[in-house]
Parts: C-alpha cells; sequence; structure tokens
C-alpha cells in the first residue's frame, strides 16, 4: 500500500482541565490528510507537558513512565500499520486506530469483488425473470471497471470493505470520467451500480460506515429532441428514389408511431402482435432494456410499413445504428429540419407530438412507452408545454 503521509502525535488540551487540575493526554494519527484521535488514558497536569517534544516534562518516575507508555504506544501503531500493509489493506487513520484497539478482526473480511460476484451470480439466474439483460450487463461492466480501477490505482486486484472510503469513490469517478473518457451521465450509471453494491455490503453487515453517505451522484440534464408536427408530416412526406434512405425513414417514422427503441424494434418478431375481441392489432413485448411490459395499439401508419415489407426474411429493415443516424441526419437536411435528428427522437416523439400533445394521459403513455413510473413520462408533458409556450410567445410579439 502507497501512502504520501503518516504521523503519530501527542498532545493534550488546555480547555479540558480536570478538577483535579490534570488534562489527557491524547494520540492523532495522520495518514494523507485524514485524521484520527483517541485518549491514551494517561493523564498529566498541563505544566509538565513538553508541546514541542510531546512528551512528559522532568525525569520524575511518573514522567519516565509516562514516556516509556507513549513510547511504547507510538511503536504499537507502528507494528499495527505494517501488520494491514501485509494484509493487504489500504490503511487509514480511523483504521489505524480500530487495529489498535483490536477492532478489526472483529468485521466479516468480506472483500468488495465477493460481494460483487455474489450479486452479479444472483442477477445472472434472474435475467429474464424480472432482471433486463442490459441491467445485467451494466452490472458485469460495472465488475470490470472497478477491478480495472483497483489495478491501476493501487496495484491490487482487491479490496477490503473496512478500506472503502470517500476517497476511494471519488478517485473511481474520476478514473471513469478521466482514464475510461466518459461523459458525467455515463460516469454516473456505474457509480450507482457499485453504490448498490456497497449498500448490500452494508445491509449485511460485512461493513459499518457507507463511503456513499454524504457523496452525491448527480446527473447532469439532457436535452431531449422531439419532431413537432410540422417537422413529422415533413418526414412522412418525404420522398426519395434512394432505398438506404427510405428505408431509414421507415425505420424511423415505425418507432416514432410506436415509441419503441432501436433494439426493441430490431428484436420484435410476430408472436408480440396481438389481435383483442374488437380487431384492433396490439404489439405487446418486454422491452430489452428493462424486462418490462409494453402493450402498444399499432397506429395506421405503423401498420402501412409492416405491410411494406410483408414477406421479407425480417419485419422492417434493420440498418446499422451508426448508418441509420448518418442517414437521418441527411433526411433532416433534405426536408429542411433545423434538428439533430437520431433514431431515440422516434421514441421522443412518439412520447411528445404523438401522444401527450393529442391528450392520451401520461399514465397511458407511460405504460405504451414501458416506463417503471410516471416521472420520465411527465418529462415529455414538460417538453410539450415548453413548445406550446415559445410558440404563443411568438404571437404574443406578432400581437403586441
Amino acid at each position: 500500500m502507497k501512502r504520501s503521509s503518516f504521523s503519530i502525535q501527542f498532545f493534550i488540551r488546555d480547555c479540558r482541565i480536570k478538577k483535579d487540575g490534570s488534562v489527557t493526554i491524547e494520540v492523532k494519527i495522520t495518514i494523507n490528510g485524514k485524521r484520527s484521535f483517541f485518549s491514551t488514558g494517561k493523564n498529566i497536569t498541563a505544566e509538565n507537558w513538553d508541546k514541542v517534544k510531546q512528551i512528559a516534562k522532568g525525569k520524575s518516575e511518573e514522567s519516565q513512565n509516562i514516556n516509556n507508555f507513549l513510547k511504547a504506544l507510538k511503536n504499537r501503531l507502528y507494528e499495527k500499520e505494517v501488520e494491514l500493509m501485509e494484509r493487504g489493506y489500504i490503511v487509514t487513520a480511523e483504521l489505524l486506530k480500530d487495529s489498535y484497539f483490536n477492532k478489526v478482526e472483529s468485521l466479516k473480511e468480506k472483500t468488495l469483488l465477493e460481494v460483487f460476484i455474489e450479486h452479479n451470480e444472483d442477477q445472472a439466474k434472474n435475467v429474464g425473470n424480472g432482471v433486463a439483460k442490459a441491467t445485467h450487463w451494466i452490472s458485469v461492466y460495472t465488475f470490470r471497471l472497478v477491478k480495472e480501477y483497483m489495478l491501476q490505482k493501487y496495484e491490487r486486484n482487491d479490496i477490503y470493505l473496512r478500506e472503502l472510503n470517500q476517497n476511494f469513490i471519488q478517485s473511481f469517478h474520476t478514473f471513469l470520467k478521466i482514464d475510461k473518457g466518459m461523459k458525467q451521465n455515463s460516469a454516473t450509471k456505474y457509480l450507482k451500480q457499485l453504490k448498490k453494491i456497497i449498500n448490500i455490503a452494508v445491509a449485511n453487515s460485512y461493513m459499518t460506515f457507507n463511503p456513499f453517505a454524504t457523496y452525491k451522484i448527480e446527473r447532469e440534464p439532457v436535452e431531449i429532441d422531439f419532431l413537432d408536427e410540422e417537422e413529422l408530416r415533413k418526414i412522412i412526406n418525404f420522398d426519395t428514389p434512394i432505398p438506404r434512405l427510405e428505408k431509414a425513414k421507415d425505420m424511423f417514422l415505425f418507432g416514432c408511431f410506436t415509441g419503441l427503441s432501436y433494439i426493441d424494434i430490431k428484436t420484435l418478431a410476430p408472436e408480440h402482435f396481438e389481435k383483442d375481441s374488437v380487431g384492433r392489432i396490439w404489439i405487446k413485448k418486454r422491452r430489452e432494456k428493462t424486462g418490462i411490459l409494453a402493450r402498444i395499439p399499432l397506429l395506421p401508419i405503423a401498420k402501412l410499413i409492416l405491410d411494406k415489407y410483408k414477406g421479407n426474411e425480417r419485419l422492417l429493415p434493420i440498418q446499422d445504428p451508426a448508418d441509420i443516424n448518418k442517414y437521418l441526419k441527411d433526411i433532416a437536411i433534405l426536408c429542411n429540419i433545423n434538428k439533430r435528428i437520431r433514431f431515440h427522437t422516434s421514441r421522443h416523439t412518439f412520447a411528445s407530438t404523438v401522444t401527450l400533445a393529442n391528450n392520451i394521459s401520461i399514465e397511458v403513455v407511460s405504460k405504451m412507452l414501458g416506463h417503471t413510473n410516471t416521472r420520465m413520462t411527465s418529462h415529455y408533458a414538460k417538453l410539450i408545454d415548453e413548445s406550446i409556450g415559445s410558440q404563443m410567445d411568438k404571437l404574443t410579439d406578432l400581437y403586441e
């Protein structure tokens, strides 16, 4: 274990004089700027204490006993530090104090990756049964990231839970953003997964302190683009002799009128369609991302697109995500739409322009999108209000 600074100091507090005129000698351990304090149990009068040398003054038997005790205490702390380092601990001031009082052995000696492995193995058994593949993938990838981080920063393959502190969390956050080149929201996703593992460790009494207790994980606000009604009609009416653009347009519009994400459209199969008692066709499919069941009535435009490709090997012409986003950029330019359109814009457009703007309730839209709650859906409703507000502002300016 590497440390940049370590000191042991003895001191007295002049403000804590007892009735007999004595004060308690205390210990201050400082490791890498973090401090921990405890009492030596020895008392001395303030005038008999040498603050500079941190020893009792004089050569009396009492002074010699105190000084010998302090010397032994300091040596014991150094020995404990070596023991902890040899066992692979990241030594902190608080850990060294606990080790001095023999408290370390009383804890269950679990490591971070042991808890991680237990969680991931249990989660893997439930994939498809309440746990989405994407959720499990995040757990597995977070495990790899944490392992890589520990190897890089501490030159170790694992770490005891007892050693975790806020510095570990902060440094991991920095590692994700600097070394792995992640944006804040991507880093937040993996920090939350690590927090989940540590919460499990605390709940099982594998550790007593949660380093996430005072560490805030914040997402940056993301601007969500969607097409308004005029822009959507431009794409519906867009005609092109170029096959790749035509296929990209059809895929995009199918997303606009079903709310399905790219991966859910790619995995869409005939068994996901059901006809009800009145002849209405429904798409009933669990989202690949969350495993939540989405139930969506098949709107006429979406049905026309399906009919167009009937008889093909796939229900729809699936293009590579990078390619389709490139083609959508071309379509936006040709349609004179001044927005950065990506395939996921179709899902946002379904939530806002196609449904909420047409007075479909937030609860119903949430069910169709496969959201776990209406909080995310409410965000689309706010976007609709902002869009209406900005357009009405133009009218206000016109008629002032």
